[in-house]
């Protein structure tokens, strides 16, 4: 799932223009703070945003940047409570609602993911990315359906995220509608030749038609792109070695 960090950009607009020195203080604290997550420096970036907050704890946005490193480190519990008080201070952000949706599937709480997907969607009904996350979390609980009604509206409503034709391609593939899933996914590697997953699953659709050699090929060029789809797709290609 791609995520998206448009709060963070709209919260340094916002201090940029405020002439008090508080505000500018933490504000040195956010751009420093966001700097150090975009280098993946969580831990860092986590220090500056609980500076900020020290300095001013009524401003939502330091709050959801915190809970946006929290979420990125894997400390998802930590991650929700910073949602929580950002909510809390203001009800009506989609984007705090679909990251702590996020933060609620990394605690495996799907039934609270898609909970806070769909307060996100109740807010902004043309939030692509949540109902991509939806998708994905309801394709984890086997309800393809759902899960295929949310990618369809994903697409609809952005038809150049490669990442949205690859997630409706791996449900289809489960509901066995291969043709449409082949076409999905190889629309996602047209629109992203280095998306690695779109490989793996199209090796899957592959296997599926019992096309093995073009299925280990096609698994083959997903782990060369990213090894850490191993665990997930090891097993495919142990079936292909088998036979």
């Amino acid at each position: 799932m791609r995520l998206f960090s448009l709060i963070s950009i709209v919260s340094l607009l916002l201090f940029g223009s405020c002439q008090s020195k508080k505000f500018h203080s933490a504000a040195e604290h956010i751009n420093r703070g966001n700097n150090l997550h975009d280098k993946g420096d969580f831990d860092g970036a986590i220090g500056e945003f609980d500076k900020a907050i020290a300095i001013d704890g009524q401003q939502p946005f330091y709050y959801f940047n915190r809970g946006n490193a929290r979420k990125d480190k894997g400390d998802f519990e930590a991650a929700v409570r910073d949602y929580d008080s950002a909510l809390a201070l203001n009800p009506n952000l989609p984007d705090v609602y679909d990251n702590r949706g996020l933060a609620n599937y990394g605690k495996q709480d799907f039934d609270a993911a898609i909970a806070d997907f769909g307060k996100a969607l109740a807010l902004k009904p043309d939030h692509a990315n949540a109902y991509n996350n939806r998708g994905y979390v309801r394709e984890q609980k086997q309800d393809f359906e759902g899960a295929l009604a949310d990618y369809e509206k994903a697409v609809a409503l952005n038809p150049n995220d490669a990442y949205f034709y690859n997630n409706r391609g791996s449900v289809l593939r489960m509901r066995g509608e291969l043709n449409r899933a082949l076409a999905d996914i190889n629309k996602s590697i047209e629109l992203d030749p280095n998306n690695a997953e779109a490989y793996c699953n199209l090796g899957l659709v592959y296997l599926s038609q019992g096309r093995r050699a073009e299925a280990n090929a096609e698994l083959e060029k997903c782990f060369a792109l990213d090894s850490r789809m191993k665990p997930r797709f090891e097993g495919a290609a142990n079936q292909i070695r088998k036979n």
